[in-house]
């Protein structure tokens, strides 16, 4: 059994001849003449193998056929490790030399079943590179197409495969790629987009995917863990946040941003200082970078659409301001799309992913988890508190303040909520949730009076509309303050 230590980059295809033309690509020795590679896949029709997350393959390179098999792997980051077993391909397949058992005896019970999925048909242009360091690596640029059910994807990748070393220097090289090019870690294999095609799935926004901690663990493991989750939501949107016109995958990405600044908040104590500081700026001001988009979806998408069903609103020029509002979501989308920073995103997550892995505790940390969080949470619920105390009066600043506290408070229920006594958490939890829900409603209606008192300005039909906005906004601030209040008592 052999083990693929590789990572995988996604590229704009018009990105491939300055990644031809980079410095590091010039010193590494082409490996053969590109090759065209034809591989199918096999699965049976209902996807048993893909459900147990088994890849089976044959490859066609010239006179050349390969019979390949994958598990299960772990990827973060674009870098995986999985087990890989391959020989030559004869016309039928032999899983004899499969070392796991439970593969090995179910693919044998399931051949008679395998049939053709989907294929890949790729050109690989092969590169070899050692590194000042010594590790010895593969640079693989395919350009090709997923073909299944009569559809297609486009390939366009850059994988970078160990071939001695330590996994981390692939990392490294890929920071040092990723800083004049727009290179993107992808955690979704050809195999696992040719199955997507294969089931007609379109690509959706990806929430944090859960992590089960323990209450005995290390605080610095546990932080480790539920970064590597909110960047694996962070990496799984901005694909679509930079191509799709789905709001949804604007909205996760920053929620992804949120949730790693609190992350960095909540564990400050045991990190460095410096890198503490960087990161939560730098983050900071990455998710500003998609806030006039969010902003803009949200009044359009769901705020306006509710205002619309009521009464008042016959004297809005209401389709008027839509489309005004939807024009200028247009010209803000535009905007990022051309915006340098969002080139940028690969090269972030590579950064960050590549620190991460060598941060080490501090030398005193003995901690266990589950008394780290309880002292984390005491001055998060003592802000709160002041807070709650401040907005008793109604005055829209406090409460904007209070929904601010409230946030890393929600975003620490979420990490930690499994691990955290349910008869306590749980009813807290509902409780800030419905207070930050009612809270946002109130933000809601504050960030769309200032959107249009800057929109409407030049057009006197439309001011009406400004003014309508903030006596709604004056009702459903004492309206979303009794709910905020009343949940936090």
């Amino acid at each position: 059994m052999g083990k693929e230590t590789e990572l995988k980059l996604s590229l704009p295809v018009q990105y491939v001849p300055a990644l031809r033309a980079h410095p590091l690509l010039k010193i590494a020795e082409p490996v053969g003449p590109v090759k065209t590679l034809d591989n199918t896949y096999f699965d049976t029709s209902d996807l048993v193998l893909h459900q147990q997350r088994v890849a089976l393959r044959t490859r066609q390179q010239g006179d050349i056929w390969l019979q390949t098999i994958k598990c299960a792997s772990v990827s973060v980051g674009g870098l995986s490790q999985r087990p890989e077993w391959e020989k030559p391909y004869t016309g039928e397949f032999d899983f004899s030399d499969v070392e796991l058992k439970p593969v090995r005896k179910m693919l044998q019970k399931l051949q008679p079943q395998l049939q053709p999925v989907f294929t890949t048909l790729f050109n690989r242009e092969t590169l070899f590179l050692k590194m000042e360091s010594g590790a010895e690596v593969l640079l693989m640029i395919d350009q090709g197409d997923i073909l299944a059910q009569g559809n297609k994807l486009p390939i366009c990748e850059l994988e970078l495969e160990l071939v001695s070393g330590q996994p981390e220097e692939l990392l490294h090289l890929a920071v040092e790629l990723a800083d004049s090019l727009p290179l993107l870690p992808s955690d979704i294999s050809k195999a696992e987009r040719g199955y997507k095609l294969f089931k007609g799935e379109t690509e959706q926004p990806v929430k944090m995917p859960s992590v089960q901690l323990s209450k005995h663990q290390t605080p610095l493991s546990a932080f480790k863990a539920l970064a590597f989750a909110c960047i694996a939501q962070w990496q799984g949107n901005v694909s679509g946040a930079a191509s799709r016109d789905d709001p949804e995958f604007v909205h996760q990405l920053r929620i992804s941003q949120r949730r790693l600044r609190a992350l960095l908040r909540l564990f400050k104590p045991i990190l460095p200082q410096d890198w503490f500081v960087h990161w939560n700026k730098t983050l900071a001001d990455n998710a500003r970078l998609f806030s006039e988009v969010r902003d803009l979806d949200v009044m359009s998408d769901e705020l306006l659409p509710a205002l619309r069903l009521l009464p008042e609103t016959d004297h809005w020029h209401f389709p008027e301001l839509h489309q005004l509002v939807i024009k200028q979501r247009e010209l803000a989308r535009h905007a990022l799309m051309e915006h340098p920073d969002l080139q940028q995103q690969g090269r972030l997550i590579l950064t960050l992913v590549t620190e991460l892995h060598p941060l080490e505790a501090p030398d005193h940390e003995d901690e266990e988890l589950k008394s780290f969080i309880k002292q984390q949470l005491k001055p998060l619920r003592s802000r709160i508190q002041k807070r709650y105390r401040a907005a008793l009066k109604g005055d829209l600043d406090d409460l904007h303040q209070l929904r601010i506290a409230l946030k890393p408070l929600r975003y620490a229920l979420d990490f930690f909520i499994t691990i955290l006594p349910s008869s306590k958490t749980l009813p807290e939890y509902d409780a800030v949730l419905t207070a930050v829900r009612a809270l946002g409603q109130v933000n809601d209606m504050a960030m769309a009076s200032r959107i249009l008192t800057g929109l409407t300005s030049a057009d006197t039909s439309l001011q009406t509309a400004q003014a309508y906005m903030a006596g709604l906004q004056s009702a459903r601030l004492e309206e979303q303050r009794r709910t905020a209040l009343g949940a936090l008592k």
